[in-house]
């Protein structure tokens, strides 16, 4: 089907060549017409060279299914949405996961990803240029033809639960957990359960709507209409996204039961926050505790991200201290140095870029600082923080870095097009002559060894092999030389180094 809005598909191909080890990575080198990855998961679409259809594979290159697409695109979550052929030329599209299956048949005219757990998908009639949702467009003819939604089918997990009418479908749903908000025709919002059952009508779409009384913050969950975080509460954490809220230093569960109880008397915690980590705040400074409401980062930031997910997922947080720039870890850490003013830095989760004077780019990243090669041109996978990044350098040469700063594919002219996944773990290079490479890492092949064996002294600074002292992060910020690595080998009150016993070797000098 060919449909008004073109989709730009990353280039990948058919499964036949050569497999080669390189360092720490495996190259596979093949030959298609196209190939997309899924960025968030890194399964691929593949159309084999003199074919018309697309096939999925694993980031090892296993088909998961025997199913043929006319068309294959990578959404968030890790879904693909596939065209296969129709009667009408219309009803094509479909959904399918990570592992090949087909959660969505491609029965549907579009269809919308509303979240991991929710889609959404549309069957159409024709109908006049003025009562029109959709315009498809015949690129042979330019001929326009105008369809209008007759009904939106609702899957939940994988599990077809309703439908609704165009009067009672508007576009633009949102989800939380186990409850999906619609809004009709008429611009009123509202809420459906698991059975598309529609609740009271809402006048937000967030998940839950606050009152605030004699000192009392009360929940009310949209969805269902009930108060949570009380006593006789009957959702359970599945059925929705917040499951944890925070009052006067407690956090509670969706009964009310405190799990937790905050060390100490915190202004502020942010209870939009989910996951592992919530921000909190005191005397206007920033700091972050876990689900045990442990300080994990202290309050001694003048702003943190305003939102954990990186954390959650890396480890690692921006920070702004005294009007600069800089990374925590979820130790507690600074891992990339307060250099630069905020308002220069523009942040992609786990990098950063700020434009030098010389209209280069340096990058800062969250595990080591700020990397030693400036570069032409930089591209970040994911804005909420990925294991490495695309850059080309002055030569017009695409390479891979990877977050600590080690350079994961080489610069080459032969690079055209990169594209990393979020978790560093597939690179798909298009090469000249429809050549294709896929690389495969494992994770412990994106974090270099000295990372792991590093020492840091007592007050978190280090010296590096050119004197330059007071380093903080896994970089030299005077020249870029690397935090010294821990070989296991240690140096005598007299100097002499290398040893490994308990006494030296040159003067019999104890161990320290």
């Amino acid at each position: 089907m060919k449909k008004g809005i073109l989709f730009i598909v990353s280039a990948i191909l058919c499964f036949c060549l050569t497999f080669s080890a390189v360092a720490e990575m495996t190259v596979r080198e093949i030959s298609a017409s196209d190939v997309t990855l899924n960025k968030y998961s890194g399964a691929m679409a593949i159309k084999e060279k003199n074919s018309k259809v697309y096939r999925l594979f694993s980031p090892d290159g296993e088909l998961l299914s025997t199913n043929e697409y006319t068309s294959a695109y990578a959404t968030d979550y890790g879904f693909f949405k596939v065209s296969a052929r129709s009667a009408d030329g219309v009803h094509d599209d479909g959904l399918v996961d990570s592992t090949g299956k087909e959660i969505i048949p491609a029965v549907y005219a579009d269809i919308n990803v509303v979240s991991a757990r929710w889609q959404v998908g549309l069957k159409l009639s024709p109908c006049d240029a003025d009562d029109k949702d959709y315009t498809f467009t015949d690129w042979n003819t330019n001929k326009k033809s105008f369809y209008r939604i007759e009904t939106a089918d609702f899957f939940l997990d994988g599990e077809k639960v309703g439908s609704l009418p165009r009067s009672d479908y508007d576009g633009y749903p949102t989800a939380h957990g186990a409850y999906i908000c619609v809004q009709n025709r008429e611009r009123q919002r509202f809420y459906y359960d698991r059975t598309m059952s529609a609740g009271r009508p809402v006048d937000s779409s967030s998940e839950y709507s606050t009152q605030y009384k004699s000192g009392k913050t009360t929940y009310i969950h949209n969805g269902s209409g009930q108060v949570a975080f009380v006593p006789g509460c009957t959702l359970t954490p599945d059925e929705v996204d917040k499951s944890v809220v925070y009052e006067k230093g407690q956090a509670l569960d969706l009964q009310g039961n405190v799990i937790a109880t905050a060390k100490q008397n915190y202004d502020y915690i942010y209870s939009s926050d989910e996951g592992v980590y919530t921000r909190v705040k005191i005397y206007d400074k920033c700091g972050v505790i876990d689900r045990e409401m442990n300080e994990i980062i202290p309050p001694e930031y003048d702003d943190l991200s305003y939102t954990t997910a990186t954390l959650d997922s890396f480890g690692f947080i921006s920070a702004v201290q005294d009007g600069k720039f800089g990374f925590v870890n979820s130790k507690g850490q600074v891992t990339c140095p307060f250099t630069y003013v905020k308002d220069i830095v523009s942040e992609r989760g786990t990098f950063a870029s700020v434009k030098n004077l010389d209209g280069t780019i340096i990058v800062l990243s969250a595990a080591v600082g700020e990397l030693p090669e400036h570069y032409a041109d930089v591209d970040f996978p994911n804005y909420n923080g990925s294991m490495s990044f695309t850059a080309t350098n002055a030569s017009g040469e695409k390479g891979v870095i990877g977050l600590y700063g080690n350079t994961l594919i080489p610069f080459s002219e032969d690079n055209r097009y990169v594209y990393p996944s979020v978790d560093g773990q597939v690179v798909v290079v298009s090469a000249p002559g429809s050549v294709y490479k896929i690389y495969r890492f494992d994770a412990s092949d994106l974090v270099p060894a000295s990372a792991e064996t590093e020492v840091q002294p007592e007050d978190g600074t280090w010296t590096c092999a050119n004197g330059h002292s007071g380093n903080t992060g896994k970089f030299c910020t005077e020249c870029g030389a690397p935090m010294p690595a821990d070989d296991g080998t240690w140096t005598c009150e007299n100097g002499h180094s290398g040893n490994t016993g308990n006494f030296c070797g040159e003067c019999g000098a104890p161990r320290p």
